[in-house]
């Protein structure tokens, strides 16, 4: 028994183990057979990448027994003790158990010891599902004395295996990487959308500004457009008021020859009565016989010059009548351009108001194009700064 508890103490206190492991049972106990494996960002780190599988005995076994399976398995860092009565675990760590051995009559005072004296009545014990971050930070909350011991992990209350603190530190460190790659791939991921961003704010930039020029000699042109529809309105006036004038005198001239229709009637009036003086006249000469002969020949030029002066009569009130029904025409024409003119002089305000309304939302739309070209400059800036950082933050990486 001496020689082996010896041989078993000669072994360095301390061992390197390999981070990741694959685990094969034997008969008596699970060996642990380990691999080199890089942690990439192709799996989520988790304990199971990391779980030693250890001997675990009934909590009754003896000191020699723990010996032998240390012995047996030089890569195992503890065992484990099982009280299924109790439903409880307890843990052996290597190291300790060494120190147990160490002095000179150790190994035939202890030998034959219950091991679950020299054991942890209360290690740490946790799920293998539960997140790789929720075991590191149990870890780490313990206290010195237990800090270097190893996590017992169960699979739904069975035990799994076991994590040391170097597997925790490798498993803290893949976690790191894992972190450390996620944020590179969202850095270039958010690098690329900014671009892409960028691009689209520089296009929005220039589609604003050419929407401002555009908005520029749109209210140039509705400007220039008012002001001619503003002079078609003051010629509108004038006209309005020139045939409003004509109409006036229009009317003012058929009154006129009514007047003179009146005039040529009276002088028809006047010729008639004159031809039935000269046919009295005339007669009354017969009567004198000799001595009225001169007096006929006066009488019967009045009655000449009565005829001429009814036909004159006749004509000219035909020719007033005609004049009248031209004028009355031209009155009545005079009347009707008045009220067209009048119209669209009414047309004509009504689009000055809508050329002023127009005005009016071109100015607001030129003045809404020059705040979205200077907040599209601005997001562009901004856009520009935080690509500059992220990739600030790629080269610290």
């Amino acid at each position: 028994m001496s020689n082996q508890a010896s041989a078993v103490l000669e072994r360095p206190a301390t061992e390197v183990i390999t981070p990741i492991h694959m685990q094969v049972k034997t008969d008596e106990a699970v060996k642990v057979t380990t691999i080199e494996h890089s942690v990439t960002s192709e799996f989520d780190v988790s304990a199971e990448l990391f779980c030693r599988e250890v001997p675990v005995m009934d909590s009754r076994g003896i000191c020699g027994e723990v010996l032998r399976k240390f012995r047996a398995d030089e890569v195992i860092p503890c065992v484990i003790l099982v009280d299924e009565q109790k439903g409880s675990l307890s843990l052996i760590m290597r190291d300790s158990f060494y120190r147990l051995f160490a002095g000179r009559f150790a190994s035939d005072l202890f030998y034959e010891k219950a091991a679950v004296q020299f054991a942890e009545q209360e290690p740490l014990v946790r799920e293998v599902t539960d997140a790789p971050e929720r075991l590191i930070d149990a870890a780490l909350s313990r206290d010195t004395e237990h800090f270097y011991q190893c996590m017992i992990l169960t699979d739904r209350g069975k035990v799994r295996g076991v994590l040391t603190v170097q597997d925790l530190m490798v498993m803290s460190r893949s976690l790191q990487q894992q972190a450390d790659e996620a944020r590179v791939i969202t850095v270039q991921e958010s690098h690329g959308r900014l671009e892409r961003i960028e691009r689209s704010v520089q296009a929005v930039s220039e589609a604003a500004e050419r929407s401002l020029r555009e908005a520029e000699t749109m209210s140039s042109l509705v400007r220039s457009g008012r002001s001619e529809l503003r002079q078609v309105r003051e010629s509108f006036h004038r006209v309005l008021t020139i045939t409003n004038n004509q109409e006036k005198q229009v009317k003012e001239l058929l009154q006129r020859t009514v007047e003179i229709s009146e005039v040529t009637r009276s002088i028809k009036e006047l010729a008639d009565r004159s031809g039935m003086l000269a046919m009295n006249a005339t007669i009354e000469a017969a009567h004198a016989g000799e001595h009225g002969r001169g007096f006929a020949v006066v009488a019967n030029e009045v009655r000449n010059l009565s005829a001429q002066t009814m036909k004159f009569s006749e004509e000219i009130g035909k020719t007033l009548t005609v004049i009248s029904e031209m004028i009355s025409e031209t009155a009545s024409m005079s009347a009707a351009s008045a009220a067209e003119v009048e119209g669209s002089q009414s047309r004509v305000a009504e689009a000055d108001t809508t050329f002023e309304s127009l005005v009016e939302a071109v100015q607001i739309v030129e003045l809404r194009g020059q705040e979205m070209h200077l907040s599209a400059d601005e997001a562009a800036q901004r856009a520009h700064l935080v690509m500059k950082e992220l990739e600030r933050l790629s080269e610290l990486h």
